[in-house]
């Protein structure tokens, strides 16, 4: 037991290592909202292959000294970025190759006694990831920036859109949040039986996509300056008051222009808000289909001031790009031609 506890310390240290190196939190306060795992191993020189692959979530190879990664191409970005970490955990911990399977989503990465079922390597590998990807400093930053209670990370809802933001995994999202004591380990375990479908159905309804392997993004006025970062197919949700008594309209067009349809719009009374005015919640639901990407401003103004200053806006970088195709990760598709060069 004192071998594991020493194994995991030394998993945290070389995560805390790697988020120095990196200055991944100065550039999280600059704007991004996740640690880009990808970058790291372009920096590290680990080749990293994408390719379909039959019951497995990645791999970890070392022939000789030299390292190299391989991850699914059947899973959405954030379960992509999470195996990635899963495997520069191996490659940064010195550990033998490894095939890895579904199950480094679902069991924690803290655990207290060795059972039998996964090798230290793996344990080792997991608790890097999750200090990697959701290091607590990232969940507060987030957690202020949404106005996010522990009682509001509770609900299976706000620890979707947390992961989202976060760029990791729900499952590691709930594993995070027990490991930093925001949840308890009986919330933890409620969350993680909780159907992420159900979950996407609640936030996108009243409108249905041809499928719900998209993830569903909810912004808010709070979310001003975020970098949306998912999938080709992802749904974005922008939920906003709307001055409309007084004049003022959000103007939307630049989301069709990032290259986000519009597919649902509607305007209701806030049932949780005593306002008067003619202020109403507007609902804009927008799809993005064969990727998205770019600055989108969300204005609300008087349409017939063409000049005149926005009452509020909302400011989003745009980058539904993922996930990762098949071959080699594009920034290291650029280096090795500029090395063939």
């Amino acid at each position: 037991m004192a071998d594991l506890r020493a194994a995991i310390m030394g998993a945290v240290q070389v995560a805390d290592r790697l988020h120095l190196e990196f200055g991944t939190r100065a550039r999280a306060d600059a704007g991004e909202g996740r640690v880009d795992v990808f970058d790291m191993l372009v920096q590290k020189d680990i080749p990293t292959m994408f390719r379909k692959l039959d019951k497995l979530l990645g791999a970890f190879l070392d022939e000789s000294g030299s390292k190299g990664v391989i991850v699914t191409t059947q899973r959405q970005l954030p379960v992509q970025r999470y195996t990635a970490a899963h495997e520069l955990g191996h490659a940064m911990l010195g550990h033998q190759p490894s095939a890895d399977m579904e199950d480094i989503l679902a069991r924690s990465p803290f655990v207290d006694r060795e059972d039998g079922r996964y090798a230290v390597q793996e344990i080792e590998a997991n608790v890097f990831a999750s200090c990697l990807l959701t290091p607590r400093w990232l969940l507060v930053k987030h957690m202020l920036q949404q106005g996010w209670s522990a009682a509001d990370v509770a609900n299976p809802d706000t620890v979707y859109q947390l992961s989202l933001r976060l760029g990791a995994s729900y499952a590691a999202t709930c594993h995070a949040l027990q490991h930093h004591k925001v949840l308890g380990a009986d919330r933890c375990d409620q969350l993680l039986a909780v159907k992420r479908r159900d979950i996407k159905k609640r936030l996108a309804a009243p409108y249905e996509p041809s499928d719900w392997r998209r993830d569903v993004w909810l912004i808010t006025a709070r979310d001003d300056g975020v970098m949306l970062e998912g999938s080709r197919s992802d749904l974005v949700v922008v939920k906003l008051h709307e001055h409309s008594g007084s004049g003022y309209l959000w103007r939307l067009d630049e989301l069709e222009g990032a290259g986000l349809a519009v597919v649902n719009d509607n305007r209701v009374a806030d049932p949780d808000q005593d306002l008067v005015g003619g202020v109403v919640f507007r609902t804009v639901i927008s799809e993005a289909r064969d990727g998205a990407l770019g600055r989108v401003s969300i204005r609300e103004v008087r349409p017939w001031l063409t000049n005149g200053e926005p009452l509020h806006s909302v400011n989003l970088g745009v980058d539904f790009s993922g996930p990762e195709q098949s071959g080699l990760y594009k920034a290291q598709r650029g280096k090795a031609l500029q090395g063939a060069a």
